[in-house]
């Protein structure tokens, strides 16, 4: 009986340990690449700055003010489905990787709460990957057809903050929606010399 005890402490505490080493590799669904990066393309954008890919069969529009650029899905009925929104805010001091933590996602999360009033049930969170620290955002708020869903990247670089804004209708975010996010985030890169 010990024995057969033993045997089955082993294989929890390995099994457990494995699956830890899994989720510590695996990658994050909101901020990966796609599985089909065909269906992306490198912005042609005037500024360099950053470098971003973008859905290939979304039209871009221009932005104004903090806002740079805007990306909508094209859809046969002319019926607002999707948008991606990349904005920009100049930061009094630059920021460490260090300084991208819960404090920064809470402000992150203040900052949002106060420009669009009618947004709730807020997640925050700090995301990581290949050195890199975001923050992460997602809420629900009406939209022009029911409710969306907002899902936020604020990315520090130097002295500026951008934000990655993508919204889509909530029931279909996970399931259509979801893979074209993260891989946009994913591929946003600030330029170094665009952050000082």
């Amino acid at each position: 009986m010990n024995i057969r005890l033993t045997a089955t402490s082993l294989l929890v505490v390995f099994g457990l340990a494995h699956t830890h080493a899994q989720s510590q590799t695996a990658a994050d669904v909101w901020f990966r690449r796609s599985t089909k990066p065909d269906d992306f393309s490198a912005a042609k954008l005037p500024w360099n700055t950053f470098s971003i890919e973008l859905p290939k069969n979304w039209q871009l529009v221009p932005g104004y003010g903090g806002i740079l650029l805007t990306a909508v899905e094209k859809t046969r009925n002319n019926q607002a489905t999707a948008a991606i929104a990349l904005e920009q805010m100049l930061l009094v001091e630059p920021l460490a990787v260090n300084d991208i933590d819960a404090v920064l996602a809470g402000l992150e999360t203040a900052a949002a709460r106060q420009r669009d009033p009618a947004g709730q049930d807020f997640d925050q969170q700090v995301k990581e990957a290949d050195g890199r620290r975001i923050v992460f955002i997602q809420y629900s708020r009406p939209g022009l057809n029911g409710l969306d869903r907002v899902v936020l990247y604020a990315i520090p670089s130097g002295r500026v903050m951008y934000r990655l804004i993508c919204i889509a209708p909530a029931a279909q975010l996970t399931t259509t929606y979801q893979a074209t996010f993260a891989h946009v985030a994913r591929s946003f890169k600030p330029s170094t010399q665009g952050s000082k």
